[in-house]
């Protein structure tokens, strides 16, 4: 990429530069909302007979052994699962103990992913909050919670994006507070 001369911040010389940032760019996506929802979770440690249930908040989130069909106008229907998982916390015996849960649901979405022919690797990313209202504990490896939960499924892939720019930025030089009444404006814009 060629840089033209007199490319050196100045908004008065106009778009005179380009730049190329890489970035993350979001083809399609869409948002699955249930208000009153009970989630039954695995853990993979035991929790004692005397546990009581304190808090779960989730942690992460992937969609993980997802199919795609092409359908027609160019969405395709994405069927997989999306793994969440948990940080569950629990009382024993007056001892506060957080364990990892799991919970999997099926989905089937329709996306507009890529075209076919692109060479940019895209991935199906999900994004999980659940506003937990109540859980307990309902067995050694099994906690249930019920509340509200959203979940946002976007198709993903890195690009570059080739942008116009004034050129780099100039800062204004450094002003300090030691010599008061100098300067009357201490913070001098960008501009000036």
């Amino acid at each position: 990429m060629a840089v033209k001369a007199g490319c050196g911040g100045n908004f008065e010389d106009g778009l005179c530069c380009r730049m190329v940032i890489e970035t993350k760019r979001v083809f399609d996506g869409c948002a699955f909302t249930d208000e009153n929802i009970t989630l039954t979770l695995t853990t993979q440690q035991q929790i004692p007979q005397d546990a009581v249930f304190v808090s779960a908040r989730i942690v992460s989130s992937e969609f993980v052994d997802f199919i795609v069909t092409n359908g027609n106008d160019g969405c395709s229907n994405v069927i997989g699962d999306i793994v969440m998982t948990f940080a569950v916390t629990y009382s024993s015996g007056g001892v506060l103990t957080t364990v990892q849960a799991t919970h999997r649901d099926s989905r089937n979405v329709l996306l507009r992913l890529p075209s076919g022919n692109s060479l940019v690797p895209y991935s199906i990313e999900v994004q999980s909050n659940m506003a937990i209202g109540s859980g307990a504990i309902i067995g050694p490896n099994a906690v249930s919670v019920s509340g509200c939960l959203l979940q946002i499924i976007k198709v993903t892939a890195p690009v570059d994006i080739l942008i116009p720019t004034y050129g780099y930025c100039k800062y204004p030089p450094c002003t300090g507070s030691v010599c008061p009444g100098i300067r009357t404006n201490v913070f001098p814009s960008f501009d000036e």
